[in-house]
C-alpha cells in the first residue's frame, strides 16, 4: 500500500512541477531571479511578481526531487521487482540532471538550446515516474495475471504496439518542437489559426520571417501526431476484451489529444494567455505519458503472446481473464 501511494504521489508531484515550469515560461519569469542556486543571494527572496513563479518553481523542484529520492527507499523496502527499482534510480538521476539544466538556463541567460533540453528532460522524468506508478499499481497486477494471453492475438498486439510506439515517439518530438517555439519566442510568429497568414501554407517570404519555420513545423507536427494517435488507438480498440485498462487508456489518449489540439488553437487566438499556454504544456505532458503507459502495457502483453507459443494459438479471444 505504501509503495502504491508513494509512486502515485511522486508521479502527481512531477506533473505539478511541469505545470509550475510552464507558468514560469508563460509569464516570462525565467530571469526574474538572476542567480542560482540562491535567489538574490538568499534562500527565500520576497515572493512578488515574477519571483513568485521562478523561485516558487525552484522550491517545488527541490521538494519533488526529495520525493523522488525517498521513493527509492520506499521501493527498496517494499522489495519491488528489480526493473521497477532501476527505473526509480534512473528517475532520480534524471531529475538531478534536470535541476542542473534549470540552473544553467539562468546562469547562461535562457539559451534556447539549454532551455529546450530542460523542457525535454522534464518530460522524461514524468514518463519514468508514471511508469513506476503503473508497475506498482493494481492495474499492473491485472496485466501480469492476464499473461500469457492467446497467441491468436499476436499479430494484433504487435501491430498495436508498433503504432503506439510510433505515436508516442512523435508526441515527444512534438513536445521538443513546442519547447523550441516557446523558448525562441515564436508562439505568435504565425498570428492566425488554422490558416497561416490567411493561407493554407505560408509563402516563401513568410518563411523568411524569424520564428515562422519552427512554428509551422510545430503545426504540421500536430497533424502527424493526431493521425498517429488515432491510428494507434484504433488498433488498440481491436484488442478489446484483452484488458479493460488498455481500452480505457486508449480512450483517454484520444480525449487528451482533442483537448490538446483545442488548447493549441486557443493559445494563438488568446494571444498566448498564460492559463491557456500553461494548460497546453500540461496537455502535451499527459498525451506523451499516456502513450508511454500504453507502450509499456502493450510491450508486456506482446511478450506474453510470445511466451504463450503455438500451443495456445487456437484459444479464442473470449477466453481471456476479465
Amino acid at each position: 500500500m505504501l509503495v502504491r501511494t508513494t509512486t502515485r504521489l511522486v508521479a502527481t508531484c512531477v506533473f505539478l512541477l511541469l505545470v509550475a515550469g510552464a507558468l514560469v515560461t508563460s509569464t516570462q519569469s525565467g530571469l526574474a531571479v538572476p542567480d542560482w542556486p540562491l535567489s538574490y543571494g538568499k534562500l527565500m527572496p520576497p515572493m512578488v511578481g515574477g519571483i513568485l513563479y521562478e523561485h516558487g518553481h525552484r522550491l517545488i523542484a527541490a521538494a519533488v526531487s526529495t520525493l523522488v529520492g525517498v521513493q527509492i527507499l520506499v521501493l527498496w523496502l517494499g522489495k519491488v521487482p528489480r526493473r521497477t527499482f532501476r527505473l526509480a534510480l534512473l528517475a532520480f538521476g534524471a531529475i538531478l540532471c534536470q535541476a542542473l539544466l534549470g540552473g544553467l538556463t539562468v546562469l547562461f541567460l535562457l539559451p534556447p538550446a539549454v532551455s529546450s533540453a530542460h523542457a525535454g528532460l522534464a518530460q522524461v522524468v514524468f514518463a519514468l515516474a508514471a511508469t513506476i506508478a503503473l508497475r506498482s499499481s493494481a492495474a499492473w497486477e491485472t496485466i501480469e495475471a492476464a499473461a500469457p494471453v492467446p497467441a491468436a492475438l499476436a499479430g494484433e498486439t504487435a501491430r498495436a504496439h508498433r503504432l503506439v510506439l510510433a505515436a508516442t515517439a512523435s508526441a515527444y518530438v512534438q513536445i521538443l518542437l513546442g519547447a523550441v517555439v516557446r523558448h525562441t519566442g515564436a508562439g505568435l510568429s504565425i498570428p492566425d489559426f488554422p490558416t497561416t497568414f490567411g493561407k493554407v501554407l505560408p509563402s516563401l517570404a513568410d518563411l523568411a520571417t524569424p520564428g515562422v519555420p519552427i512554428q509551422l513545423a510545430h503545426r504540421l507536427g500536430a497533424v502527424v501526431v493526431s493521425a498517429l494517435v488515432v491510428l494507434a488507438a484504433r488498433s488498440v480498440f481491436r484488442l478489446r476484451g484483452a484488458l479493460p485498462f488498455v481500452d480505457r487508456a486508449a480512450t483517454v489518449w484520444v480525449v487528451v489529444l482533442g483537448v490538446q489540439v483545442t488548447l493549441g488553437a486557443f493559445s494563438v487566438w488568446s494571444g498566448k494567455a498564460v492559463p491557456v499556454t500553461a494548460a497546453h504544456l500540461a496537455g502535451g505532458a499527459l498525451l506523451w505519458a499516456t502513450g508511454v503507459l500504453l507502450s509499456v502495457t502493450l510491450g508486456r502483453l506482446r511478450r506474453a503472446v510470445d511466451d504463450a507459443g503455438p500451443v495456445r494459438a487456437a484459444a479464442p479471444a473470449g477466453s481471456l481473464p476479465a
